[in-house]
This record gives structure tokens, C-alpha cells and sequence, in this order.
């Protein structure tokens, strides 16, 4: 693993060392194309201050003369245009410049009549050829009436340019055949840990910002559910103390209003417990037969006093003794939420029907009421904390709004499917498909 560190570390000294080289060059050549574009603006400046002295005179001055004389002095191509882009005079083309084409639309004259210089880096269209263009105008009374331009073959920079790379790249080309060789060897090997790390991370951060919000959704909604029925008994409290409880008619009716707030805030906190165990795994480790028919007839018999309070008729089907495997009590608590919830939503006098059957090796336990039905698009979040279609009839019907996580929840330990199926008005079916 050290070699490895090592070989990797050269690779990415050598790759350090080809991109520094490749930056200093460009760093290079940009700085002579500076000192060059400074230099034929001088010559640009010396020459306008020759030529201004012509007009401080009255004289007229011999711009095609000026142009081949300028031209032999510096080595470089001059051309005079007026204002209005007509050439003056061009060292290169001599006697024929008055058949060079307007040159107003140049860069470096445009920029010259806007700022006084202009500099450009391309083809002459008279000549074709590249040259690197540096343009300075002469203003007479604030008012622009000539333009000098000095104008370098770009073959010149191009011989340096060949100069620095091939002196200095040659070799930084054949440390980057060494790097990338290096590189695509070593890379995929090294980093994939790291990149197995970094989505790892990813997942892990994205769980935790799911789970934040749901802690923090959590813990608004049981601040809500445990404030309404608190303030609830505080007030009738209060209400009694001030004098209430001297009329027995109205003492009894307020306590037991207090009874029930109390035994609803009991129901929420029972119920809070039972998903804080199963979250956090504090569940005793019991895996027996439990015997379905048997745990199911048990629940009924445990609410039969709301099945009686609801005139509902509670039926059950079982085609022959059914066993899962898992912790007893759960499972009851399950079918407890399930059975009850039907009843509670059922029409006074309904029917709730539990079934339990095995089919293709799954035992399937099903739920079924004729009672008010839940709308198609409530369905997906049935099984959310807190969550009621009709939070008001469930206040009625005295539900916590955790009826259906823990059935989630028991269902998960189970290792259960969970189907709802259901229609406004015509009743649901709640069926757990358990894999035994």
C-alpha cells in the first residue's frame, strides 16, 4: 500500500510539474505579446508626434513617403487611415494603397476612434497574412484625424513561440504520457474506496436529514396531540376550582370529560412508547408459533365493549389452523389496531370481517368494513404519524393518529407487506401478507 501511496504521489508530482510548465508558457507568450503590443505603440506615438508636427507647420505630409520610411526604420508594416477607415498610405503595398479595401471596420481602428489605441491579433485581408496590429490616434483640436498603425508579421512571435515549446514541452509532453499511464493504473484502484466512502456519505447524510425532519415533524405533532387534550383538562380543572364543582350536575358532567381527555392523553402516550421500542429495537426477542385464529379471536373478545357500543358485527373466517412465527404480543397489538379502526370507521350496525388464509406459502390476514371509506389519494399516506383524512371524525371516534405507524411498524418487525384497498362510501380492506 506505501508503494502504491509513492507511485500515485510521483504521478501527481509529474502532472503538477507538466500543468506549471504549460501555465508558465502561456504565462510567457501572453507577457511578449504585451512587450510587443507597448513597443508598436511606441512606434505608433513617435510617429503621430512627427506627423503632428507636419500640421503644427501647415504642412501636408507625404503619408505615402512617411509609411516606406517609417517601415525601413522599424522593421514593420505602417499604414495611415482617416476617420473615416480610407488608407493613407501602407508601407506594403506602396503606390497601390489607394486599392486597399475601408479598413473603418477593423478592431484596432474601432477602438482607436473610441479610446485612442486599439490593438489586434489576426489575417490582414489585403495581404493574408497574420499580423499583430497596434493602431494610436492623432487628434488635432480634440478631433481625431489621422490614425497610425503599426502592424508586426505574426511569423515573428510564431518562431519564439515554436522556440519555448519545443524547448520545453518536449519534455513535459513525455512526463504526461508517464502521468495519464500512471494515472488510469493507479486511480480507479485508489479512489474507488474513496468514492465508495463518498456515496456511502451521501446516503448516510441524506438519512440523516430524513430522519431530522421526521424527528422534528414527530415532535410537533406529539407537542399538538399532547397540548389539546392537556389544556382540555386544565381548563375544566380551572373551571371547577373557581366554583363549578358545587353544582353536581355540572361537576359530574365536567370530571367525566376530564376522564376522557385523560384516558385519550394515556392512549397517546402508550402508543408514543410502543414506536419508541420498536425504533429503537427495545423489543424482547420472542419467535414461537403464534397460532393466528386463536390471537385474533382473543382481540375481538378484548373490544368487544366497542363493537357492542357500535352495534357493528364482527365476523371472522378461517379456512383451517394458520401459524407465523414472531413475538405474540405484536402481532395481537396489530390486529387490535386494525380490527378497532374498522370498527370505529364502520356505519352503526356494519359489518367487520377478518379472514386469514395461505396462499403460495404467504399467510394472509385481511381486515374488511362496509364503513365510510378513504379517498384515493389518501391512501400512500396512511401509515404517517399523526396523519387523519377526516381529523375531525377522529376525534370523534377517540384515534390518536398513531393507529396505523404502529401497524407499520409491527408489520416491518414481521418482516410483513402491508395492501389497502379502498373506496369512498363502500368501506376498506387492510390486508398483511406475512412470509411465515
Amino acid at each position: 500500500m506505501k508503494r502504491k501511496v509513492v507511485q500515485f504521489s510521483v504521478a501527481l508530482i509529474i502532472i503538477s510539474v507538466v500543468i506549471t510548465t504549460v501555465l508558465s508558457i502561456k504565462s510567457n507568450i501572453k507577457s511578449f505579446v504585451e512587450e510587443k503590443d507597448s513597443e508598436l505603440l511606441n512606434y505608433c506615438k513617435l510617429i503621430n508626434n512627427t506627423i503632428e508636427e507636419d500640421y503644427d507647420q501647415n504642412i501636408t505630409p507625404d503619408l505615402s513617403y512617411y509609411a516606406k520610411i517609417f517601415s525601413e526604420s522599424t522593421g514593420q508594416r505602417i499604414t495611415f487611415i482617416d476617420p473615416k477607415g480610407v488608407v493613407l498610405g501602407d508601407s506594403m503595398a506602396g503606390d497601390d494603397y489607394k486599392n486597399l479595401s475601408n479598413h473603418l471596420e477593423r478592431k484596432e481602428v474601432q477602438e482607436s476612434l473610441k479610446t485612442g489605441e486599439g490593438m489586434s491579433n489576426r489575417q490582414s485581408k489585403s495581404f493574408k497574412e497574420s499580423f499583430l496590429y497596434v493602431a494610436a490616434a492623432l487628434n488635432q483640436n480634440d478631433e481625431t484625424v489621422l490614425i497610425t498603425r503599426v502592424a508586426m508579421e505574426i511569423n515573428s512571435l510564431q518562431i519564439i513561440r515554436n522556440f519555448i515549446i519545443k524547448s520545453t514541452l518536449l519534455y513535459a509532453a513525455v512526463g504526461t504520457i508517464v502521468a495519464v499511464l500512471i494515472g488510469m493504473f493507479y486511480a480507479g484502484k485508489l479512489m474507488k474506496p474513496v468514492y465508495e466512502m463518498e456515496k456511502q456519505l451521501e446516503i448516510t447524510m441524506e438519512e440523516n436529514r430524513k430522519a431530522e425532519n421526521i424527528r422534528k415533524e414527530f415532535v410537533a405533532n406529539v407537542t399538538h396531540e399532547l397540548k389539546t387534550p392537556l389544556t382540555s383538562i386544565s381548563g375544566f380543572v380551572e373551571t371547577l376550582q373557581d366554583g363549578a364543582a358545587e353544582d353536581p350536575e355540572v361537576r359530574t358532567k365536567f370530571l367525566d370529560i376530564i376522564a376522557i381527555e385523560a384516558a385519550r392523553l394515556k392512549r397517546l402516550i402508550e402508543d408514543i412508547l410502543i414506536i419508541s421500542d420498536i425504533e429503537n429495537k427495545r423489543e424482547v426477542n420472542t419467535n414461537s408459533d403464534i397460532n393466528v385464529r386463536e390471537a385474533i379471536e382473543e382481540t375481538i373478545t378484548t373490544i368487544m365493549p366497542i363493537v357492542d357500543a357500535k352495534g357493528v358485527t364482527v365476523k371472522t373466517d378461517f379456512a383451517y389452523e394458520i401459524y407465523i412465527g414472531g413475538n405474540y404480543d405484536r402481532f395481537k397489538q396489530l390486529m387490535m389496531n386494525l380490527i378497532e379502526n374498522a370498527v370505529k370507521y364502520s356505519y352503526d350496525g356494519g359489518v367487520v370481517t377478518v379472514t386469514a388464509c395461505k396462499i403460495d406459502g404467504k399467510v394472509r390476514v385481511s381486515v374488511k368494513d362496509e364503513g365510510i371509506g378513504i379517498a384515493e389519494e389518501n391512501i400512500p399516506r396512511l401509515f404517517e404519524r399523526f396523519y387523519r383524512v377526516d381529523k375531525s371524525r377522529s376525534h370523534k371516534v377517540g384515534g390518536t393518529g398513531l393507529g396505523l405507524a404502529i401497524v407499520k411498524h409491527i408489520a416491518a418487525l414481521f418482516e410483513a407487506e402491508i395492501k389497502v384497498e379502498s373506496k369512498l362510501g363502500q368501506g376498506s380492506t387492510f390486508t398483511v401478507i406475512f412470509k411465515n
